[in-house]
């Protein structure tokens, strides 16, 4: 079982990335010998959203430390990059560039994101007991915003109403999974709903079904167009399922009393000048009918729709 696991991250997120690459040090302990896990991380330290000639603080001090935390990294096979350059670059971009015919599935970790030790081992068991061609697998959540989101939330954290969902402690949510003892098992999600939180896509539906186009650069909410193609796909017969694994809960750090300094990123932003761009996501949504489009044609030329 080959694995390509994707990690962008930017400058103020470091701490975060540290974070990751301490869980997945533990990770490691815990996965079987026929699991390969390739890893692709990249910080972005593009010119194009900060202007270092004016920020207080250098590349080289990001540099240095992603040098230092990617040595967490080495019972894996880990592809370290820095991304300098001075055009637009971000997630989308990676998830392009990572799709390799060695790998039979990819996941994504969002940079804030928590994660107990066990999680990975729990994925991958998952894997061996799923035979749909087009699937997603995802950790349920903290409570989030709003209902749509329900059916994919921890039923410990349900009684949290939505207009407080941000205020509960994520290291409460962790000492809570750590003691209770909950079975891990796969439920399917009737309403297929996934972020790429901490998701681990098949091969077909990453590289076939949805593949990142061409032209997208930096960040999109393919969630999002995958969500809306999918409606359109249904119609034709073709259709994927979502798991939620229950007994392992993921959650963002900044959440909590961390609300109050932006998690683990306001003190990086404070010495950081941040160039004015456009909205990637409103630009990305404002193009949407022509992606779906795009995305219909070309499942079309690979045969997958008529």
């Amino acid at each position: 079982m080959k694995i390509k696991l994707i990690y962008h991250f930017l400058p103020w997120e470091i701490d975060y990335a540290l974070l990751t690459f301490t869980q997945l040090k533990k990770s490691k302990y815990y996965l079987p010998s026929d699991v390969e896990i390739s890893i692709e991380t990249v910080l972005n330290l593009s010119s194009y959203l900060i202007n270092w000639e004016e920020s207080k603080l250098p590349k080289e001090y990001f540099i240095e430390k992603y040098d230092t935390i990617s040595l967490l990294l080495n019972n894996y096979n880990h592809n370290k990059r820095i991304y300098e350059g001075d055009q637009l670059y971000g997630h989308l971009d990676l998830q392009r560039e990572c799709v390799g015919s060695e790998f039979d599935y990819y996941l994504s970790i969002c940079p804030d994101i928590y994660f107990t030790e066990h999680t990975l081992y729990y994925l991958t068991e998952a894997i061996r007991n799923i035979n749909d061609k087009y699937f997603v697998i995802s950790p349920q959540h903290r409570k989030l915003s709003d209902a749509s989101w329900d059916y994919g939330t921890d039923p410990d954290f349900l009684n949290i109403s939505h207009e407080k969902y941000n205020e509960v402690d994520l290291y409460d949510i962790r000492n809570h999974i750590k003691n209770r003892k909950n079975d891990t098992y796969l439920e399917l999600n009737p309403n297929a709903k996934f972020a790429g939180w901490f998701d681990i896509y098949s091969k077909a539906f990453f590289e076939d079904l949805f593949p990142v186009q061409d032209e997208w650069k930096g960040y999109g909410p393919w969630d999002y167009y995958c969500l809306i193609l999918s409606q359109y796909l249904k119609q034709m017969g073709i259709t994927h399922s979502h798991y939620i694994l229950r007994g392992q809960t993921i959650g963002e750090y900044y959440t909590g009393p961390l609300l109050e300094k932006d998690g683990f990123t306001g003190y990086y932003k404070n010495f950081l000048i941040k160039n004015k761009i456009p909205n990637q996501r409103e630009i990305f949504e404002s193009n949407m009918d022509s992606f779906i489009l795009k995305g219909i044609i070309q499942l079309q030329n690979k045969n997958i729709i008529s």
